[in-house]
């Protein structure tokens, strides 16, 4: 069994969408199709992760929206418009 501690206090909805709406609101553009009996991550066009294991998909988005979703909102926010300036 997984448990994820700290995903009902930092992301938003608590699932799996609020990591992928983090990381879009840095312009990682992420998006998550099936293909066949596989999961594809892809940010824009480019596929960056393909498995066919769940765990392995739900690992890979909570790491990636985890490590945004602990930083202090003030340093989010600023980072956030810092890549919206690029």
């Amino acid at each position: 069994m997984n448990e994820l501690l700290m995903i009902d206090k930092y992301f938003p909805g608590a699932n799996l969408e609020g990591g992928i709406e983090l990381a879009n609101r840095l312009e990682w553009g992420l998006s998550v199709q099936m293909a066949g009996d596989e999961y594809v991550v892809s940010s824009g066009d480019e596929p960056i992760l393909r498995t066919d294991s769940k765990d392995a998909l739900q690992t890979f988005i909570y790491g990636l929206g985890l490590a945004y979703a602990v930083l202090p909102e003030e340093l989010f926010l600023s980072l956030e418009a810092a890549v919206g300036e690029l």
